[in-house]
């Protein structure tokens, strides 16, 4: 009796022992904070902006974390935080993302989500100067930028846009000029541009439908069959050490994607962009993602779609990127990294959730629906 009495207490004192020496829950483990890179002055982070003035994110991360939202006026900003470790998680247009996935020496990086994908509409987007010639198409427009200056900001999806324009037109602008927002906006103004390549929601800012009129938007991706889209990347060490993280800010994100998607919160979303932006009303906000581009303009029937994975559409495009930006030299390969692209953890996500894809599709809506303000 006395050796089993023993024996019980050896093994109370193991198992004792083993629940001291196992990993402590989430509840109580050491406090952490991770950064999150997104472009308050971008449509693919909307749902990143909703995340941040929602606390949606909240719900679906151990409370020790502590998430510490980073705005930047472009995705390569993002990149460069990315591979010093600044940021762990970054919102991307699909130039920089593919970019991201490049600098493996320095820090292997992931795309494991799709945040947004349109037909054109977003980052491929083409404005003229106000008093530029009224055009019959949107092509003649595009053509018009031949023997002219035109700006865009060096490294982000609408510069990668521009290169696709020149090789599928044959156009030869006098000048490219590398820009900032900001800068093209000021040069609009006092017509030391003849056109630029931009993205939503400064493009609705500038415009003529709702915004400034200080530009006027002529055409879209959607005329030239150049879809575009937006990703979530993240350093594959984190991922690797933390993937109940990553797959809780997935679920967050999932979240966020159908909060921007149904109509009743598409009023709040503007006032959520309008409050994380300078110079981007409510209207400018509601319109870059829920208005509608008039045909004749390079308008689509859809304006966003949700897909959160990456389906045959979503991969083409990747791949296609690769393929552009290695034949004009901007990167040093035509395909992307082993392990580069994973949507394993978004799509378990997706499937715990019974979701399908799309999540959804934004019909556009004329300008006269746009709240004001």
């Amino acid at each position: 009796m006395k050796h089993i009495a023993k024996k019980t207490a050896l093994a109370m004192l193991v198992t004792f022992g083993a629940v001291l020496g196992s990993p402590l829950p989430s509840h109580s483990a050491e406090k952490m904070t991770i950064t999150v890179g997104y472009q308050p002055y971008d449509t693919i982070s909307f749902s990143a902006a909703v995340l941040r003035h929602t606390g949606i994110w909240k719900k679906h991360l151990p409370p020790n974390v502590t998430v510490n939202f980073e705005g930047a006026l472009q995705g390569s900003l993002i990149v460069n935080g990315m591979l010093a470790d600044k940021q762990q998680i970054g919102y991307l247009g699909d130039m920089p993302a593919v970019v991201s996935t490049t600098k493996t020496s320095v820090a292997p990086i992931r795309l494991v989500a799709n945040v947004g994908y349109s037909a054109g509409q977003r980052c491929n987007t083409v404005l003229l100067r106000a008093n530029a010639p009224i055009f019959k198409d949107p092509k003649a427009a595009v053509k018009w930028l031949d023997g002219k200056i035109v700006a865009t900001p060096k490294g982000s999806c609408a510069d990668r846009f521009l290169r696709t324009l020149i090789a599928k037109t044959g156009i030869k602008p006098k000048e490219i000029l590398n820009q900032s927002i900001e800068v093209i906006a000021t040069n609009f103004r006092v017509n030391k541009i003849d056109g630029a390549v931009l993205w939503e929601p400064t493009v609705s800012r500038l415009g003529d439908f709702v915004g400034l009129g200080i530009a006027k938007e002529v055409a879209t991706g959607y005329i030239y069959d150049t879809p575009d889209a937006g990703f979530i990347a993240m350093r594959a060490d984190f991922i690797e050490k933390h993937p109940d993280i990553v797959k809780g800010w997935l679920k967050a994100e999932l979240e966020a994607q159908r909060f921007v998607l149904d109509p009743k919160n598409w009023e709040r979303v503007a006032e959520i962009v309008e409050k994380d932006t300078t110079g981007i009303t409510k209207s400018m906000a509601w319109f870059s993602l829920y208005g509608k581009i008039p045909t004749d303009r390079g308008g689509s029937p859809i304006r966003d779609e949700k897909v959160f994975v990456f389906d045959d559409r979503v991969k083409e495009l990747i791949h296609g990127t690769y393929k552009f930006l290695h034949s004009v030299q901007v990167i040093d390969i035509d395909k992307a990294p082993a392990g580069a692209i994973d949507d394993s953890i978004a799509r378990q996500v997706l499937k715990d959730a019974g979701a399908s894809v799309p999540l959804g599709t934004i019909t556009p809506q004329p300008a006269s629906k746009a709240p004001k303000g």
